[in-house]
């Protein structure tokens, strides 16, 4: 990340304006956000309760998918569930000896002490781990994601070298096994380290050429979180129109998908966390740096500890700036993030030089310089000389000052970044030119298609003029030819005249018969429909539930009553609507069942449930025909269940699907057939049941020579008989 040289800034009344502007801009930000959130955070909420609620329904490889995606969803809502799902999702495929469950684990787990813990000592050593896994696996992709959470690990511990040499075996691993889009991240990673050791040049190159490969992916995502990064260079070259460009561009493209783990996502919350304060510039770059994290991650809801000490700096309140300053310090050397620590040492220099404690700045400057040496970092050795070359100069001692401010000169013309502002001028004119090379090929390709087709159309009228005149002979030659054959088909008729009249006549006598069959049958469906529809909604059962429905309203149950009067009034017309259908949906049939089931329930003082089901079958495209079941049902509730004297009724419904025969079974815990028999005297049941019978064999398409329909006593270990099957089949049609 780029340090401004450090300066001392008088709280003027311009400053207080520009301060005033931020602010207003900031909660502007901050509003967007609360609006954005909202939204973000209940979807993705109510995705994870609905994983959590199946997980203790699954098992085996099932389970461990589901554990490692919760891991990963609670990453950015609660470190304590991320590490209990990935430590669950760890121990469980180590019981199952599932080695690809176990290294997305140890990555998860990698991420988690990266991200929330900013542990990178400790994500080094678990990304260690799940490579010794993974290699034995042989997955390319899981052994490329795995460095790259090492790679992740290095840059953010700030040993870029380490991350560039890591970031080279991915694309390398990926370019063997044509794997772009950790090709691409491996790329963008690898720009993000020369970013941060001053290659901005290398830096600019890399972030373009794993645009390209996310773009041929059409990887929306990853391509915003590029575009912002390009942006970045384009802010810092000074070219503030082209950065608020590509901010905006990246913008329009679509959050993360907090089910799947987004590396560059990690680099997008380094760069806002190592944004750079200076308060002259809080008009544009922190306004367009706030934008950009609502890009990367939405989750932002104040300034950084860094910031806010940086922006104490700038209002010369030291003692604020050190207060949280010192705290960062600590934490950043149990962290061990080299990154962090050098932007926190060289603020402690800024703020102790600030309170003319040169001691303690020259010993902070001093530790800058030398953590940067190693890190290779650029531009902190170039700020870093700065801080020295300003306490000498303010303790009069000008030779050591004039010493440092050459060293500033020379890395601040090594850093380059005139010389990349022209090559980013360069770049984007070429980008233009690019853009009108394209233009005037299109036109030239327009202009070459309007005249193709001037010479098809022209072509084209010249065939139609030949295929005119070929017609017309053509059509004097079918004339003449078309006389012959008629003189002559003339002749052939009068011989087959008579033949073809005795034919018809007994062709005509065979489709009378057969209309006459055809017209007995149809009747003889429509009467066992129609008489199957009074068996099964009789005049009984609507008399005892509107006697129900009148009970309820004089025992002043007015909620009861209407709730019994509207399924009552639904299932009326579920079967007025369907009386004059062959054929519904399986799924009305069913709906129809179930109204009329919690009707009988109501009405009997015998307690009973039911349940029905359907194993999958898509009862929205089966075709069935109508009130084909009810009537069976309503035999298990009046003969079965009603004579019950103990215990409670259970009514099963199952549904399987075969081809075009539906196989449904009613079975109920009643008295048996043999008790029904006793009981059964007005012989309506079975006359339903008959009707029924005589139904499906008229639908028989594929002649089963066994019965459609089979009664059986269901009998218990002791041999007593707890109840009745019914099952049937059914012919239907798919939709």
């Amino acid at each position: 990340m780029l340090l401004l040289p450090y300066k001392s800034y008088q709280f003027t009344a311009a400053h207080a304006l520009r301060r005033f502007i931020f602010i207003q801009k900031f909660c502007a930000v901050a509003m967007v956000l609360f609006f954005i959130l909202p939204g973000i955070i209940p979807a993705q909420r109510t995705k994870i309760d609905s994983l959590k609620k199946k997980l203790p329904e699954l098992k085996g490889a099932e389970k461990l998918n589901c554990l490692n995606t919760l891991s990963l969803a609670y990453t950015y809502l609660n470190t304590d569930s991320a590490k209990a799902f990935a430590q669950e999702a760890l121990d469980e495929s180590a019981r199952w000896q599932n080695d690809k469950a176990m290294v997305i684990a140890l990555n998860n787990k990698a991420h988690i002490a990266g991200v929330d813990m900013h542990n990178f000592l400790l994500q080094e050593q678990i990304c260690r781990q799940a490579l010794a896994v993974s290699n034995r696996l042989h997955d390319k992709k899981m052994i490329a994601d795995t460095y790259l959470n090492l790679a992740l690990a290095f840059f953010s511990k700030g040993d870029f070298e380490n991350a560039v040499k890591t970031c080279d075996t991915v694309i390398r691993l990926a370019q063997f096994n044509d794997i772009k889009k950790e090709l691409g991240e491996a790329i963008a990673i690898k720009g993000s380290a020369d970013f941060e050791i001053g290659n901005y040049g290398n830096s600019f190159a890399c972030f373009n050429q794993s645009l390209k490969i996310f773009n041929s992916i059409n990887d929306s995502y990853n391509i915003a979180i590029i575009l912002a990064k390009i942006g970045d260079l384009y802010r810092l070259a000074g070219d503030r129109a082209a950065a608020l460009n590509f901010y905006f561009q990246s913008l329009e493209y679509p959050k993360a998908d907090y089910f799947t783990w987004h590396p560059l996502v990690d680099l997008g919350d380094t760069y806002y966390l190592g944004s750079q304060s200076d308060s002259s510039l809080y008009e544009s770059d922190e306004y367009l740096q706030s934008i950009k994290s609502m890009t990367i991650r939405s989750s932002y809801s104040d300034l950084p500890d860094a910031l806010k000490a940086e922006n104490e700096i700038a209002e010369r309140n030291f003692s604020g700036a050190l207060t949280i300053l010192i705290k960062n310090v600590k934490l950043a050397e149990l962290n061990n993030n080299k990154t962090e620590m050098m932007r926190l040492l060289l603020d402690m220099a800024k703020a102790y030089s600030g309170e003319k404690n040169f001691k303690k700045a020259f010993y902070y400057a001093r530790q800058l310089l030398q953590d940067a040496s190693v890190q290779k970092a650029k531009q902190y050795l170039r700020d870093g000389y700065y801080v020295m070359f300003d306490i000498y100069e303010r303790l009069k001692q000008t030779d050591s000052a004039y010493f440092y401010f050459k060293k500033y000169n020379r890395m601040k013309d090594s850093v380059a970044l005139n010389e990349f502002a022209k090559k980013l001028a360069i770049h984007q004119a070429a980008i233009e030119n690019e853009k009108k090379k394209v233009q005037i090929d299109i036109l030239n390709k327009e202009k070459l298609i309007s005249q193709q087709q001037l010479q098809i159309s022209n072509q084209q009228l010249k065939s139609e003029s030949l295929v005119k005149k070929i017609l017309i002979v053509g059509v004097g030659m079918l004339i003449i030819f078309g006389f012959i054959v008629f003189r002559n088909v003339t002749l052939q008729q009068k011989n087959e005249t008579y033949k073809r009249s005795m034919v018809e006549k007994e062709l005509a006598m065979q489709k009378l018969e057969s209309e006459k069959i055809n017209i007995a049958l149809q009747q003889r469906a429509t009467q066992l429909e129609i008489q199957a529809l009074r068996a099964q909604m009789n005049p009984h059962f609507i008399f005892n539930c509107l006697n129900s429905i009148n009970k309820l309203t004089l025992t002043n149950e007015p909620e009861k009553a209407s709730d019994y009067l509207t399924k009552f009034a639904k299932l009326i017309r579920m079967v007025l609507q369907q009386s004059g259908k062959q054929l519904i949906p399986l799924e009305d049939e069913l709906n129809c069942l179930r109204l009329y089931m919690d009707l009988e329930k109501n009405r009997f003082d015998v307690p009973f449930s039911y349940q029905i089901h359907c194993y999958g079958t898509l009862v929205q495209n089966i075709m069935v025909p109508n009130l084909v079941i009810q009537p069976f049902v309503e035999n298990a509730i009046w003969h079965g269940l009603q004579p019950k004297k103990e215990g409670v009724g259970r009514i099963e419904i199952d549904v399987k699907h075969d081809n075009d025969t539906l196989f449904c079974s009613i079975t109920d815990n009643g008295v048996g057939r043999s008790a029904t028999a006793q009981q059964n005297s007005n012989g309506k049941s079975s006359l339903g049941i008959q009707l029924i019978k005589d139904r499906l064999q008229l639908l028989n398409t594929r002649g089963y020579a066994e019965p459609m329909v089979e009664i059986k006593d269901v009998v218990n270990e002791n041999g007593k008989i707890t109840g009745t099957c019914v099952e049937l089949k059914i012919p239907v049609e798919i939709i």
